[in-house]
């Protein structure tokens, strides 16, 4: 197997593969060298944290934009998750982070006013590869970028011949292999323990949890209609899901709403409250300590 690792979009990755799999005669360092090219691309393109990114130039002004693929794929995910997750799932969230003080100069001060997120639906129209707003908006797409892209690596991969590969955007996991393997769930309240296992053997698992990107009294998980950190009893959550892109964004909605709500998607989760208590899906493969 081939591993390497490399830091892209603020976060750790780690790719590995079997490279006696690959038809496509490109040498594994050359995927390798790819892999990354790919990953600084989609972080310049699509970073709020990156003041020449197309996020930054579309909240210049409202208008009409055209737009790469990946975003229209992106952009279609969340407007399918919307309406299920309370209408809280929503990418355009980015001018609420920022002035909380999660911004791109990562001044962790809150503004004193926080700017409201606009409706998803009333505020955006896509047409294919165009995008039409009707607001100046900042889009923030953390809720299943992270995970969109895991799926883009993993097809990469197979267009090369690759069966066999664990893609890990710290933490947005996808594998593939003759053998099932097993994933720790890191216990959010000590990241040096984990309070489970799961199994996968082809398929996606995602976590979030409050305990990750804090700062003062926010955390990342951003209530769109009150403008603050959701408070409520979740701690931390765990999908695992076909593709990566949808466990990530479940993993997110299951902040806002329940399992039930979500019925549209197979998936399997996990959730775990602030006392510690743990809910399961019946069909969850794994153990707890």
């Amino acid at each position: 197997m081939y591993t390497f690792a490399y830091e892209s979009m603020g976060t750790h990755w780690e790719v590995t593969f079997d490279p006696h799999e690959v038809k496509s005669g490109v040498s594994a360092e050359d995927m390798k060298h790819e892999i990354i090219a790919r990953s600084q691309r989609f972080d310049e393109t699509y970073s709020r944290f990156i003041r020449s990114s197309l996020v930054w130039r579309i909240a210049e002004q409202a208008g009409v934009y055209k737009i790469p693929d990946d975003f229209r794929a992106m952009l279609e995910l969340y407007l399918k998750f919307y309406e299920p997750s309370g209408y809280k799932l929503n990418p355009l969230i980015g001018f609420t982070i920022s002035d909380l003080g999660y911004d791109d100069v990562y001044s962790l001060t809150e503004q004193e006013v926080v700017r409201f997120t606009p409706d998803l639906i009333e505020t955006i129209t896509l047409e294919g590869n165009t995008l039409i707003t009707s607001a100046p908006v900042l889009f923030d797409v953390g809720a299943l970028g992270k995970g969109y892209f895991v799926d883009r690596i993993v097809a990469y991969l197979k267009e090369q011949g690759c069966e066999s590969m664990l893609v890990n955007g710290s933490g947005d996991v996808y594998y593939q292999g003759t053998e099932p393997t097993t994933i720790g769930l890191e216990d959010p309240r000590n990241a040096s323990k984990v309070i489970g296992t799961t199994t996968l053997q082809k398929g996606a698992l995602c976590a979030s949890g409050i305990n990750k990107r804090t700062w003062r009294d926010h955390h990342h998980v951003i209530d769109p209609h009150t403008r603050a950190s959701v408070d409520n009893e979740v701690l931390a959550t765990w999908v695992v899901a076909g593709d990566t892109a949808t466990a990530d964004a479940l993993a997110s909605c299951l902040f806002f709403v329940s399992p039930e709500a979500l019925h549209e998607w197979k998936f399997e989760y996990v959730i775990m409250n602030k006392q510690g208590y743990i809910k399961k899906s019946p069909g969850w493969v794994g153990d707890f300590f």
